[in-house]
Parts: C-alpha cells; sequence; structure tokens
C-alpha cells in the first residue's frame, strides 16, 4: 500500500521517495503504522518524503518505477546475521556495559557519499520492543527513520542527542522523551542543506 505524507506539487518541487520491502511476517498494519511513525519524524525535521510500501504490492506501478537518484529503499530482514560486519552505520541498543543489540544498518557508498540502502533487523525491534514495553511499530518506525536519516545526511556518524543518536538505552526507550525521537537542530540544517 501506498503510505504517503503530503509532497509539495510544485513543478519545480522534487520528490523523496522511500521504498520499504519487508521480508519477514510482520502484520501490514504494524508495518503501515512503523511508515508512518517515521514519516512523521522526517516530516517534523522539514522534509518532504513519499513512503512506497512496497511489500506485497510489488506488482504495483510505483514499485516498478525506474529507481531514480532520488529514491531510498528501506528493508526490513528477520535478523542480524551471527557475527555480521556492516560496513555502514549501526543503530544499536546499549543493554549492558560492553554488549548492544544491532537494531538497523544504513549504507552509504564511500565514494559518492550517496546512501545505498538501509536495513532494519526485525527480531532484534521486537526483542527491544518487548524488554523496553515500547510499542513494536512505533521502535520499528523509529529505527527506519534513523537509518534513512543516514541515508539523506549521507554520512554514517552519528549525533550527540536526537533520534540519530547511535546507540539508545533502555532508560532513553521507558522515558520516552519526545527530543530523543526528532532529529535535532544540527541534524535538521543539515538535512536542508545536503537537500538542497
Amino acid at each position: 500500500s501506498l503510505v504517503s505524507v503530503d509532497v509539495d506539487a510544485r513543478e519545480d518541487s522534487f520528490a523523496l521517495v522511500v521504498r520499504v520491502y519487508d521480508t519477514t511476517d510482520t502484520a501490514s498494519n504494524v508495518r503501515s503504522e512503523a511508515i508512518r511513525t517515521a514519516a512523521e519524524i522526517v516530516e517534523e525535521a522539514g522534509i518532504q518524503v513519499e513512503w512506497r510500501d512496497c511489500t506485497s504490492s510489488s506488482t504495483e506501478s510505483f514499485c516498478q518505477d525506474v529507481r531514480s537518484g532520488r529514491d531510498l529503499i528501506v528493508r526490513i530482514m528477520p535478523e542480524v546475521t551471527p557475527n555480521a560486519s556492516f560496513r555502514g552505520s549501526a543503530l544499536q541498543l546499549r543493554t549492558l556495559p560492553g554488549r548492544s543489540l544491532q537494531l538497523g544498518v544504513a549504507v552509504i557508498n564511500p565514494v559518492t557519499l550517496s546512501g545505498e540502502m538501509a536495513t532494519i533487523f526485525q527480531e532484534q525491534v521486537r526483542a527491544v520492543a518487548r524488554r523496553s514495553g515500547v510499542n513494536d511499530a512505533t521502535l520499528l518506525g523509529r529505527a527506519v527513520a534513523h537509518e534513512v536519516g543516514h541515508l539523506l545526511l549521507r554520512a554514517r556518524e552519528h549525533s550527540a542527542t536526537g533520534i540519530m543518536r547511535g546507540a539508545w538505552s533502555l532508560e532513553e526507550l521507558t522515558t520516552d522523551r519526545r527530543e530523543d525521537w526528532q532529529f535535532a537542530p544540527t541534524d535538521r540544517e543539515r538535512l536542508r542543506r545536503t537537500l538542497i
């Protein structure tokens, strides 16, 4: 299904498109809610994006369109493979000292600095949601927004505050402060500069 955030329809505007492909058993209503959560976080930063759920509607024309340079891909995979090594920017949950769970990764082309693709690991997200008491769809959407943030910022680096923190703690998840799940002001400014 197509989950849209209003996109400015002026002829001189461009539309960023995020295509979501879910290879897990996630219910479509959970995935739709997660996409809405991610869309709200990105839109709040002033970035207009069209979100396309291409999971079960891959034959739809909007999922079959040739990918342009403004299209980003998000995969939702069952779980991270043991001992996997990523050359991207990994989002982790801090658990015990020295231990963490990897929720997702964004791959940035080191030459062009363009965002290639983001991957979210659903089993890790579910485990963290159960442990923290956070709604599955909310946590999934926040992880998607974080990884899409890397693709839009064209950077592997993390921020000290906001949604682009490199590690989220159980305390931050349970405290649920609004500013922890938004793009920090400096990241908002970087997004606007990068996308001009």
